[in-house]
């Protein structure tokens, strides 16, 4: 019910925010670590945007213009 643009902002204030707070230290371990925070986030992209299971990640980071949780623990090491 709600446009792109509201559920961007949503998504950026409730989830990202938070996946990016200290992803430097928590994300800084093996990939099985995190994985269950990476596949929760990729479902609540998946809800967000009414899209099925199937839609490639890709797709789904590109729309909200975000980074997935490994890409985004490199950027973020690489601007500090």
């Amino acid at each position: 019910m709600l446009n792109l643009d509201i559920l961007k902002m949503i998504y950026f204030a409730f989830v990202h925010s938070h996946l990016v707070y200290g992803i430097e230290i928590y994300a800084n371990t093996y990939n099985k670590n995190i994985n269950k925070l990476v596949i929760l986030n990729n479902k609540i992209l998946r809800i967000l945007q009414n899209v099925s299971r199937d839609t490639h990640i890709v797709e789904l980071y590109t729309k909200f213009n975000t980074l997935p949780i490994p890409a985004l623990h490199n950027c973020q090491i690489l601007k500090n």
